[in-house]
């Protein structure tokens, strides 16, 4: 049986007890049950604790154990911790800390705290979290870790292994060794693989093929992603603009950034502002206070509620020509529904292909145009399906207004769909901000005003 399918099994059958042990604050015996516990578990169970019994079970923790569980912590639970453990506890707390890690939590630390725990660090890390929170905010220097392995062109096969035998034990990663020059210049990479089936003798140089993929510290952390995608990387060397090899970025870092921003980008699809709460919005759902939920939400639903209103005065301009024909009403939220779903579609679309960047700014005309074209087929295929229920409902003459209207909006609908992302992209907004519920509502608002627009052109202006 797989270890952690293991650990699942005894996770399961020790819940009980460690609830009663939680109930009778048994701190040192449930310690001794968690022992064998994986650190994001452990992190799990404290952090659904009361902020007292956080900190005292965090404290029982082995120190070696800490880091590893602090580092799966939200950001809440760790300054919580940072606010209640002695100076000495930080300290050796952040000692243990990854860099990236370390980094991290300084992001979050509230001001003042921030000194406090920069005087805690030794002079080294302290150097390497200054250097790091100097990158700008999303970008990949901010997730760098200066923990690798390098090794010089110059140098024989058996002088690299045995440098990495001396400097690896602390590596993020040593299954890629870098190569570098006097002044640290980014010159290769090469897998360990390669370095312990080649001659003992060979120089370095020799297994250089100089095609190294590496990012600028500065470039936004989706793109970083994307290079690691594209290339099959498990670490991304990190340099700055005149080459020199800063760090590295694994492909653990990576795929924490990767659900991040795709769950920035469901809440924002969906009209939701996430703000400070981040995932925990999505994933701790149940644990997220009732005020932030509102603060998330009632933005974005009192912006589309006033816009709203403007749908609503166009049906009030039109309302002599629905008194004569109040057939037009039944048709209304059909079609401007299917003009709003139309431009959702394009808008997810084009949404997820900006983000996975196979569609770029220079795009937008082209795919505005193919746009056109498939939303005028489906405008015409909707017609064709609407224009039964046309002649039924409103007679011969209703019909042809309601099957206009309906290639029309379709169009339009798409358009909008198509257009805001760019729009947005173009204003350095996240183009996930085009949410469906804008889309829907501004859809709404056109698909109105041109359904009763061709209504009182074809059927002629009320006595």
């Amino acid at each position: 049986m797989p270890e952690r399918k293991r650990i699942n099994i005894l996770r399961q059958l020790l819940e009980p007890e460690i609830i009663e042990l939680i109930r009778q604050k048994n701190w040192h015996a449930l310690k001794d049950v968690l022992s064998f516990w994986p650190a994001p578990d452990i992190a799990d169970l404290i952090s659904s604790l009361k902020e007292p019994d956080v900190v005292i079970l965090f404290r029982l923790l082995p120190r070696h154990l800490q880091s590893e569980v602090f580092a799966e912590f939200d950001p809440d639970t760790q300054l919580t911790l940072i606010r209640n453990l002695t100076d000495e506890q930080v300290k050796a707390l952040m000692a243990e800390l990854a860099p990236d890690d370390r980094t991290e939590l300084f992001e979050d630390l509230p001001p003042e705290l921030i000194q406090r725990a920069l005087n805690l660090l030794s002079p080294e890390d302290r150097r390497e979290t200054l250097m790091s929170l100097g990158f700008p905010e999303n970008s990949v220097g901010r997730l760098l870790t200066p923990d690798y392995v390098s090794v010089r062109s110059h140098w024989t096969v058996r002088q690299a292994l045995e440098h990495i035998r001396k400097n690896g034990v602390d590596a993020e990663t040593i299954n890629t060794v870098y190569v570098v020059d006097e002044q640290n210049r980014l010159l290769d990479d090469i897998p360990l693989r390669k370095l312990i089936l080649a001659s003992p003798e060979e120089k370095i140089e020799a297994l250089m093929d100089t095609q190294v993929i590496s990012a600028e510290a500065t470039v936004d952390q989706e793109e970083a992603a994307r290079i690691m995608q594209r290339y099959d990387l498990l670490a991304l060397p990190v340099v700055n603009s005149e080459g020199i090899l800063l760090g590295i970025v694994t492909i653990d870092d990576i795929l924490d950034i990767v659900r991040e921003e795709q769950t920035e980008d469901i809440t924002k699809i969906s009209g939701i502002h996430p703000g400070r709460i981040d995932l925990t919005f999505i994933t701790k759902l149940r644990e997220v206070p009732l005020r932030l939920l509102y603060r998330s939400r009632v933005v974005w639903l009192l912006a589309l509620l006033f816009m709203d209103l403007i749908t609503g005065g166009i049906i009030q301009g039109f309302s002599e020509l629905l008194a004569r024909y109040v057939v037009l009403v039944t048709f209304l939220p059909v079609l401007v529904d299917t003009a709003g779903n139309a431009g959702s579609q394009s808008a997810t679309l084009v949404i997820r292909a900006l983000a996975v960047g196979t569609v770029r700014m220079r795009d937008w005309i082209y795919l505005l145009g193919k746009e056109i074209l498939l939303a005028a087929a489906l405008g015409l295929t909707m017609g064709l399906g609407i224009s039964v229920m046309g002649v039924i409902r409103g007679g011969i003459r209703i019909a042809p207004v309601v099957v206009l209207a309906m290639v029309i909006n379709v169009i339009v609908g798409s358009a909008v769909g198509i257009s805001l992302p760019f729009i947005f992209t173009k204003l350095k907004r996240d183009p996930a901000t085009a949410s469906t519920p804008l889309i829907t509502t501004i859809a709404d608002i056109f698909g109105t005003a041109i359904y009763l627009a061709i209504a009182w052109l074809l059927l002629g202006k009320p006595a």
